[in-house]
């Protein structure tokens, strides 16, 4: 045993000589690479030789630090690319005379975000190429010396985590016109103290964050949504039909944005949380405020990653903004708009539901802001915040634009002709082809008739050939008797072909609404001779809206695309000549085949009966919960 001790203690001192061994060749090895980097660091210049030393890396600090600069301001350009320069959509200008330029990193479907790689090409071609205005030929040195350039410059940039590093390979002969002194000089080098890499991944994070979770869109529809000003989906218990213009509705959205925006804060940044706020109570701390809760913006969950010394700014500075709201005509907004206008006046309530499109540039900056060891830096970029039918659009699919086309009428731009399209029209439920279609193609503004479809090919396709004004980003529309309106989103810069997918209309010329009393819903009831229902669907999943009412309007039949399964919301409003008594909200899902030979639809209502005013108002208020008392639509075949 004892002998068995001793091996081990033997065996575990050979252990510890092996791994102090193993540190002291490292050691070693690290002092001596050390001593080789503190000679290369300190490597002599001769006295002669300093001056042009300075002198060349002194250029290169000014001017990297104004291509840095530059950089930072264009969100990553130095030069900005002809083809961006030649498309105002893909651009932020400071201000409408303004010749700055700030390119999108997303814009109408189009991510656009500069890489790291070539950022470092911008900044390296830059330094490359003013470098010979920056020496001018070494005039300042032309009465003492006499330098000859042997090859062209060659610049090179490291973006480090905490520097940007610029080398320049420039060999030079340099002598004395005085005396017998010759040297070469070669290597020279700049140390900019900006943490450019960290700035620009911080800016990246956030876009792509902004992609994925449409964080400013979300923003953006609650802003509209919770604002008095600004009609989406309500009820008016008045005879009086109530409008809206679509420009004041512009004007209000503006203000929002322009107020509201710049309280958005990253989480793990530098922010003040005892920031005074305006609110219509009058001041309040930023930490005590709806923006603690619901700006603050944390770009991934569980975030470890701290940006301490960074500070992110969102802006909206009354930059051109896209609005379109639906219905709408002339830019006017009406409750009860179209049909439902007839349906629902004679008992006095006004309904509305409107969607937007709505599509403006939000301005990102990230300050990187000073220390000890770091220059301060800001880096921005904007990008476009995109609302589609009240729904956060970022995807790559394009969206309509509506932006000006300076004084160009109508006729002016649907006649200036550019590129071939050809565009298919198919049944969406049977794949058949159809032709008669009436086309209307969109594009900002503008809306051109395009004609109907016809036979293409000898007869093997249904569609449209023809010449199409240029538009990136533009919308085909298509309507036929017996189809739901289509439309489809389509390019017209090079030629292309498109197919529009357009839903059938199932009528019905039979149906029927019945009511259910809240204190009986298990039982059926027809409905008095002096009540009356309106009917209003709409899609959730295609975007389709209809209306009708019961008793039966002979020159309105109800109308629900067919073909394809579809979720639809569902709101019924029943009413007598003189209060509104109950009616039905709610989800309807229906599947393709439930319309297949259905030719009569039964829908249920709940009503509260005898109530006051107050009692009535509220009930209504709370009509979707009370709705799932009585059943669904039935569909049938009679």
């Amino acid at each position: 045993m004892k002998k068995r001790d001793y091996s081990d203690r033997k065996s575990q001192a050979a252990i510890f000589l092996i791994a102090a061994l193993v540190i002291l060749i490292f050691g070693i090895l690290y002092f001596y690479y050390q001593k080789i980097s503190i000679e290369k660091t300190a490597e002599p210049v001769q006295p002669e030789v300093l001056p042009i030393k300075v002198f060349v890396e002194g250029c290169i600090k000014n001017i990297a630090e104004d291509g840095l600069e530059r950089i930072g301001i264009t969100g990553g350009y130095i030069n900005i690319p002809q083809n961006i320069k030649d498309s105002p959509r893909s651009y932020l200008a400071a201000s409408p005379d303004s010749i700055l330029k700030i390119p999108y990193w997303w814009h109408d479907g189009i991510s656009s975000v500069p890489t790291e790689e070539f950022i470092n090409k911008q900044l390296r071609d830059y330094v490359q190429s003013e470098l010979k205005g920056c020496l001018n030929n070494f005039e300042s040195f032309k009465d003492k010396y006499q330098i000859t350039e042997l090859k062209q410059p060659i610049a090179s940039v490291l973006f480090n985590d905490n520097d940007v590093f610029v080398s320049l390979k420039y060999p030079l002969d340099i002598s004395l016109k005085s005396g017998n002194f010759r040297a070469s000089r070669e290597e020279f080098a700049y140390s900019s103290p900006i943490r450019f890499r960290k700035t620009y991944e911080l800016a990246k994070l956030i876009m792509e964050r902004e992609n994925t979770g449409a964080f400013l869109e979300k923003k953006t529809i609650d802003l509209y949504s919770m604002d008095t000003e600004i009609p989406t989906t309500d009820i008016a218990f008045s005879c009086k039909t109530k409008t809206w213009a679509l420009l004041d509705i512009k004007k209000e959205l503006q203000k929002l944005l322009n107020f509201n925006l710049p309280y958005i804060r990253i989480k793990g940044t530098d922010y003040n949380p005892e920031l005074y706020v305006p609110t219509p109570e009058g001041k309040n701390t930023y930490s005590n405020t709806y923006y603690q809760s619901h700006y603050i913006w944390e770009l991934q969950p569980n975030q470890e990653t701290s940006y301490n010394n960074m500070k992110v700014s969102f802006s909206y500075d009354n930059w051109p903004i896209n609005v379109y709201a639906r219905p709408s005509e002339n830019g006017i907004l009406k409750s009860n708009a179209e049909k439902g206008t007839k349906m629902l006046s004679f008992f006095c309530m006004h309904t509305w539901h409107f969607t937007y499109d709505i599509n403006y540039p939000v301005l990102v900056s990230v300050f990187d802001q000073e220390t000890i060891s770091n220059k301060a830096y800001r880096f921005s970029f904007p990008f476009k915040v995109n609302v589609d039918h009240n729904t956060p659009l970022r995807d790559n699919t394009g969206t309509a634009s509506f932006e000006p086309f300076a004084d160009t009428t109508s006729d002016e731009f649907c006649n200036d002709v550019k590129s071939d399209m050809t565009i298919f029209t198919v049944n969406n439920a049977t794949g058949e082809d159809i032709r008669g279609v009436n086309l209307t193609f969109a594009c900002g503004r503008f809306y051109c008739d395009m004609g109907h479809t016809g036979w293409l090919s000898f007869g093997a396709s249904a569609g449209l050939t023809k010449k199409f004004p240029y538009c990136v980003n533009g919308v085909i529309k298509a309507s036929k008797e017996g189809f739901a309106d289509g439309q489809s989103f389509i390019q017209t810069d090079t030629d292309k072909s498109y197919v529009l997918m357009m839903n059938p209309l199932k009528q019905f010329k039979k149906y029927k609404v019945v009511k259910h009393m809240l204190s009986s819903p298990s039982v059926s009831r027809e409905l008095e001779p002096n009540e009356k229902a309106t009917i209003i669907i709409t899609g959730l999943t295609n975007g389709f809206e209809g209306f009708a009412s019961y008793p039966l309007d002979v020159d309105s039949p109800l109308q629900i695309p067919e073909g394809k399964d579809a979720k639809y919301q569902l709101s019924i409003y029943l009413a007598d000549d003189e209060n509104l008594l109950g009616g039905y909200l709610g989800n309807w899902t229906i599947k393709k085949d439930d319309l297949t030979n259905a030719d009569e639809i039964i829908f249920h209502v709940v009503e509260q009966g005898l109530a006051t005013e107050d009692e009535r108002v509220l009930f209504i208020s709370g009509l979707e919960p009370y709705s799932k008392l009585v059943p669904l639509p039935e569909i049938k075949q009679s």
